[in-house]
Formats: C-alpha cells, structure tokens, sequence
C-alpha cells in the first residue's frame, strides 16, 4: 500500500510499513464496531418509521413531492406494489406494475414498471405539460418538449413513449 505525502511544497509516494498497515486497519475496525453498536438517535428512528409508513399516506402528487425526503430510496431485491413511491436519483417515482426489483429495472431504466412524478401542470398553453416520452395524452391538452409545444388533437387512452415530433398529425399538432 502506498501513501501520498507533501513534504517542503512536493508530493512524495512511498510504500507504508506493515505496521502502519495494520493500524489503519485496526482503526477502520474500531470505528464499525462503534457505529455499529451505538444507540440510534432519535431523529434516526423517526426517518426510518416514516420511510416504512409513508407510502400509507394518501396525497396527491404535488404534496408527495414536497415531502419526497421521506419516501425510501430505490433498491434492487424489493417487492413493489402498484402506487408505492420511491426516491430514485434526483426524482420520485411510482410503480406502475407490481414487481420485485433488480437491477436494470431501475425506475429510470423501466418505463414500463415506473412512471416519475412530476409537479402539476394545467396542460394550457401557457403551463404545459412537460412530455417524458412514456404518458398517456389526452385531446386538448398541451404539452412541450425539447422547447417545442404541442397540443393534443386524440387521446392515446395508454402510454405513448415516441418523441411528440414523431406524434404529429397522429396524436398531436405543433403549436
């Protein structure tokens, strides 16, 4: 094992000594087993009950995304029911298929077993609804993507996933 040392303005690399070796791993042990067995605080045992507990809690969208702290984080090997919410990334996100997770079935990797939860949008053309390539459109709604602004001539009734510009005279017209 090597050490990276500064010494009068120069960076020095030099093998560390058995000894030294084993002290850092002495400590590094030391230090689990005393995270291990030290009580939780309180705040610990709260934040895990409410990521347990808050899927039980019936709200809409923008408020599920206002506490969205609080929901657990993704993880592969969990069985998910349809509506539960997870933290994935930067985003929240609800099963739209039940399913036991694994990886490559990441919330943003399966459009078909997850849909993000967005802010709210009137669907008008002044507030349209930002298209992530996997939603079901509806007639007179508006929606935008990559700075183009579409409206909704026919409802698709399921998810779509083309891009809008692939939609036009089908579903949609750009505005």
């Amino acid at each position: 094992m090597r050490s990276l040392e500064y010494k009068d303005g120069a960076v020095i690399c030099r093998e560390l000594t058995t000894e030294e070796v084993a002290a850092m791993e002495k400590v590094d042990r030391e230090a689990i087993l005393r995270e291990r067995d030290r009580p939780l605080t309180e705040e610990e045992v709260s934040r895990m009950l409410l990521s347990q507990q808050v899927n039980a809690l019936v709200v809409d969208d923008n408020t599920a995304l206002r506490m969205r702290e609080f929901y657990p984080v993704w993880s592969a090997g969990a069985a998910y029911a349809v509506g539960y919410k997870v933290r994935y990334l930067d985003g929240l996100w609800r099963v739209r298929q039940a399913h036991t997770s694994q990886v490559g079935w990441e919330p943003d990797a399966a459009p078909a077993l997850w849909e993000q939860i967005c802010e709210t949008h009137e669907g008008t053309l002044e507030d349209p609804i930002p298209y992530s390539g996997s939603m079901a459109l509806t007639e007179g709604q508006y929606y935008h993507q990559d700075y183009v602004i579409y409206r909704c001539i026919r409802s698709t009734g399921n998810p779509v996933y083309h891009a809008l510009s692939e939609l036009v005279g089908l579903y949609v017209e750009e505005v």
